[in-house]
């Protein structure tokens, strides 16, 4: 008996073994067949990998870069050498600080460059505001102060008519949600 089991145990060994050259074998037809695929695949990950990690270094310099730009700035606002750092690094920052310049000086002419290179951002609003001109983000914001301080007068019918008007991305939002969350009370 316990060599007939032995033969078994040689049969399912070598049975397992020639399974395991099969796969071998089949694995190895795959790659020959797809070789340049897998390759070009692999290939293509590592760039990607590379090109990832690369953009994530150049981004952290820009950001160190642009903030002791900024640093500098705030002592020495005129160096220029600053200013074309910052501008080349952090386009937002630099519009901002040259927004806060502008304004404390009332440099009519910073505040249009500014609305004329980006009218629709946040600085090119308030810059177009500060210059008198018609922003349709302020005018959206004092709607939406006037509907809180409606609200807050009990006046939710008058505030629900009022916050409608808005259609600016950001104060859209925020003037559904007091629309749809103020208390129900009375109209008075």
């Amino acid at each position: 008996m316990a060599f007939k089991e032995n033969i078994k145990a040689l049969q399912g060994e070598l049975s397992a073994q020639e399974e395991l050259l099969k796969n071998i074998i089949k694995s190895e037809r795959f790659f020959k067949r797809h070789k340049r695929s897998i390759i070009a695949i692999a290939i293509v990950a590592f760039i990607l990998l590379v090109a990832y990690s690369v953009n994530g270094i150049v981004q952290k310099s820009n950001l160190a870069a642009s903030n002791e730009a900024y640093k500098t700035l705030l002592l020495f606002p005129t160096n220029e050498q600053a200013l074309n750092t910052l501008k080349n690094k952090n386009k937002p920052l630099y519009r901002a600080f040259v927004f806060q310049k502008a304004a404390q000086n009332s440099d009519n002419a910073a505040l249009q460059t500014l609305v004329d290179e980006d009218k629709t951002d946040v600085i090119g609003q308030l810059a177009s505001y500060a210059l008198g001109q018609d922003s349709d983000m302020m005018r959206d914001f004092i709607t939406l102060r006037d509907g809180y301080e409606l609200i807050k007068e009990g006046k939710t019918n008058e505030a629900s008519l009022k916050l409608t008007t808005i259609m600016n991305g950001a104060l859209f939002e925020i003037a559904r949600s007091l629309e749809h969350y103020q208390p129900n009370t009375q109209e008075k």
